[in-house]
């Protein structure tokens, strides 16, 4: 079990590394995301900023403090929230594009986050049960190493967009390219008229 509880503390802290940094890199998608969900405007830029600061706490108490009960507790809650959004999206009158890890994905909000939401609160009744037993340095380095890891797998998405991009560029470079000698060719043909 002892092994179980180290892997889900490692696991939803990467997990909510990556949304919080996320969430905050482009925070305004994630308003946007607030808005379509039907959110009152006022709480949209409050919710914003809390949510992945929420997540980027509780990551930090999953290995500095694994034994305490509140980062089991912020696992439950933000996984409860989760859940709501997906409800609130399943409502919505259009799809709710899911800004959870970031404004890059394709996803929408609905029937997947109330399908994890068991999964949210067995993970925090494991890591509240039988927590993981570190000290707070072993808990920074899991914490500089979980980091690390969510920003390499970051980096992996941001070289698969920029060679997606470099194609797209290629592209538009060919056809400006085109488009110019077809310029050109009607000067041509326009001077010797």
């Amino acid at each position: 079990m002892v092994i179980l509880s180290w892997l889900i503390a490692c696991a939803v802290a990467a997990v909510f590394v990556v949304g919080g940094v996320e969430k905050l890199r482009v925070r305004s998608a994630f308003a946007r995301t607030l808005s379509e969900l039907g959110l009152p405007a006022p709480l949209v830029p409050v919710l914003s900023l809390l949510v992945p600061i929420a997540e980027l706490a509780t990551s930090a108490g999953l290995m500095l403090a694994p034994a305490a009960a509140w980062p089991a507790a912020g696992v439950a809650a933000l996984g409860a929230a989760f859940a709501l959004a997906g409800l609130l999206g399943l409502r919505a009158r259009q799809p709710v594009a899911c800004s959870c890890l970031g404004a890059a994905t394709n996803a929408y909000l609905g029937r997947r986050q109330l399908v994890l939401l068991p999964g949210w609160l067995a993970a925090a009744a494991v890591l509240r049960l039988a927590p993981p037993r570190w000290s707070v340095l072993e808990g920074l380095q899991l914490l500089a190493l979980v980091v690390v890891a969510s920003s390499s797998l970051h980096a992996v998405k941001v070289v698969k967009a920029w060679r997606t991009d470099s194609a797209y560029r290629r592209a538009i470079e060919e056809s400006s390219e085109v488009r110019a000698d077809m310029v050109v060719g009607l000067h041509t043909i326009k001077g010797t008229s």
